[in-house]
């Protein structure tokens, strides 16, 4: 399966998606203009992954700041991996969020309770 690798801009976060390294990880800032054309090729590519992912999966959402339409998607993509987690697989999501940052912290909790896929909350 063909990595995916996007570089962070102002208003979107570096993505990497390798699924040979086992690297799925989410970094910085998300306020794309359009978030659909952003997150889609993100979303396929779980999807595509879901078909035959690793034993252990995990996620690292290491994010500053996102709007709501990326919390939209970021969800969705969350969804995706409750079907992996639902395969019997491992999964696990790294949700760091800064130790000031009640916001981003009850945005993790509340999304562990929504896709019922295990979430370690990590301060930093």
């Amino acid at each position: 399966m063909k990595s995916l690798k996007i570089e962070e801009t102002v208003d979107s976060p570096e993505v990497n998606l390798d699924k040979e390294r086992g690297r799925f990880e989410f970094y910085g800032k998300s306020l794309p203009e359009n978030p659909k054309d952003f997150y889609q090729p993100i979303i396929d590519w779980f999807k595509e992954y879901a078909e035959n992912p690793n034993r252990d999966t995990v996620i690292i959402f290491k994010m500053d700041y996102f709007n709501t339409a990326s919390s939209k998607k970021i969800l969705e993509i969350l969804s995706v991996l409750h079907e992996i987690h639902a395969q019997k697989k491992n999964i696990i999501v790294n949700w760091f969020y800064r130790s000031i940052d009640e916001d981003m912290l009850e945005t993790g909790e509340t999304f562990s309770e929504l896709v019922k896929v295990p979430f370690k909350l990590i301060p930093y």
